[in-house]
């Protein structure tokens, strides 16, 4: 699930820069219809599914690693009970 998150967080930002560089030249340019093309069509929607997976695989990596945290604390209560009742009384000396 890792390795899904990294691959799709760097296609995001490849993407990203795609548009951050023809929002520029479209500012400058307009005539050119860098994003009014079909091609630019293509790109935001393979844009916006990269981000919708991206976030999709990071709410299920988050949602995982925190029942994970609380397995983990739960099993460590469990423990922290068990040596408790394990442990024997203090020694007294009557003499």
């Amino acid at each position: 699930m890792r390795k899904l998150r990294t691959v799709l967080a760097h296609i995001c930002v490849i993407f990203a820069g795609v548009f951050i560089t023809l929002a520029i030249l479209h500012r400058y340019n307009p005539n050119m219809g860098f994003l009014t093309s079909g091609v630019s069509t293509v790109y935001i929607i393979l844009f916006s599914l990269t981000v919708a997976l991206l976030a999709i695989t990071t709410i299920a990596d988050n949602r995982h690693y925190a029942r994970h945290m609380r397995q983990r604390a739960e099993e460590a209560a469990r423990w922290k009970k068990i040596n408790a009742a394990s442990q024997r009384p203090p020694r007294r000396d009557d003499n």
